[in-house]
C-alpha cells in the first residue's frame, strides 16, 4: 500500500532537500480560480505533493457572472470542463512557484463537498485534513495505477507531463 500523509506544518523540507510551502500552494490554487472551494496538499511516499481540490459545486453549476475567472475558465458546466480550466490554473501555479517551492506532481479534483456532517470540516468550517485523507485515500491511491471513480466524481490533472 502506498504511503500518503497530510502535511502537518505549513513548510516542510523533504528528504531530497526540496521545500514545500503547503499554505502557499493551497492559497495560490484557491486564489487563482474562484471555482475552487477547498484545497488539501497530500504527500505520496514523502516526495510527491498532490493537491486534492474540492470545487464550489454551486458556483460551477450556477456561475456568478460578476466574477471574471482566468481566460478559458468562464462558466464550466461540468466537472470535465472545470478540470480543463483547473489544469491551466495548476500549471500556472507550478510555473509561478518553480524557483522557490516544490511543484505539484498531480492534482485530483473531487466532485464532493466537504462538510461537518462527514467530519471533513470542523465546527468552525476549517478543513479537518486527517479526515479528508481518510475519506479520500482510495481516490489518491488510485491516481497511481488503480481504478478511479466514475468521471463525474473525479478529474485527474497530471502535472508531470507539463513542458518547461
Amino acid at each position: 500500500m502506498e504511503n500518503f500523509r497530510i502535511i502537518e506544518d505549513d513548510i516542510v523540507k523533504l528528504p531530497d532537500g526540496r521545500i514545500i510551502d503547503t499554505a502557499l500552494l493551497e492559497h495560490e490554487l484557491s486564489f487563482i480560480c474562484h471555482y475552487v472551494m477547498h484545497v488539501v496538499i497530500v504527500l505520496k511516499d514523502e516526495t510527491l505533493p498532490i493537491a486534492l481540490i474540492f470545487p464550489d459545486k454551486k458556483l460551477y453549476k450556477s456561475p456568478d457572472y460578476f466574477k471574471s475567472p482566468e481566460e478559458g475558465c468562464f462558466c464550466p458546466r461540468s466537472l470535465g470542463e472545470l478540470g480543463k480550466c483547473l489544469t491551466g490554473c495548476t500549471e500556472t501555479v507550478n510555473r509561478k512557484l518553480k524557483n522557490e517551492y516544490t511543484k505539484l506532481d498531480k492534482a485530483l479534483i473531487i466532485n464532493h463537498e466537504l462538510s461537518t456532517d462527514d467530519y471533513t470540516l470542523n465546527a468552525d468550517k476549517s478543513i479537518n485534513r486527517e479526515n479528508v485523507l481518510l475519506r479520500y485515500k482510495n481516490y489518491v491511491s488510485n491516481l497511481y495505477g488503480g481504478h478511479l471513480p466514475e468521471p463525474d466524481e473525479t478529474f485527474v490533472i497530471d502535472l508531470t507531463k507539463e513542458t518547461e
